[in-house]
């Protein structure tokens, strides 16, 4: 990291660093315009990892830098086990029956469309991992200079 020389300098770095963590995930990619080889199990939409999980990202392939892949307004889960217990209740309340088949509720609908009937535009697994549903606008950069140029091109400083 290069050295911050002025108060000015630190002050937009600092709104930088703010401004990366409520707007920017990670996803890693084999390659470009294919699906990541992984079990969609919180349903079809854009999946990216927290920035303090980039193992998890690097399963996939190439690490990137997403900007507005988190979604606004997500349904929230402590831990992936809490969204499986949840998961598991929707589909009972769905089917209408204790000992459902998973192929009964994807007759009737899909996650997606669960989720977003409660009025949530995602899930996110605090910590670990997102999905936004109807992701608009992504961006991917390569690096964190990259991303910097971009927040800085975003928010001139007068």
């Amino acid at each position: 990291m290069k050295y911050l020389k002025s108060r000015e300098e630190l002050l937009k770095h600092k709104e930088y660093l703010s401004w990366k963590r409520k707007n920017v995930s990670i996803r890693g990619i084999a390659k470009f315009g294919e699906l990541n080889k992984g079990g969609a199990s919180m349903g079809e939409g854009l999946y990216t990892a927290c920035l303090s999980n980039k193992e998890m990202a690097r399963k996939y392939g190439k690490v990137y830098f997403v900007v507005n892949a988190k979604p606004k307004k997500p349904l929230k889960f402590r831990n992936f086990w809490q969204w499986e217990i949840y998961l598991q209740n929707l589909m009972i309340k769905v089917t209408g029956d204790q000992f459902y088949k998973v192929k009964d509720f994807y007759d009737k609908t899909t996650i997606k469309d669960e989720i977003q009937k409660l009025g949530y535009d995602g899930i996110e697994i605090v910590g670990r991992e997102y999905v936004i549903y109807d992701p608009k606008d992504v961006l991917y950069f390569d690096n964190e200079k990259e991303l910097e140029e971009y927040f800085n091109q975003i928010n001139p400083r007068v």
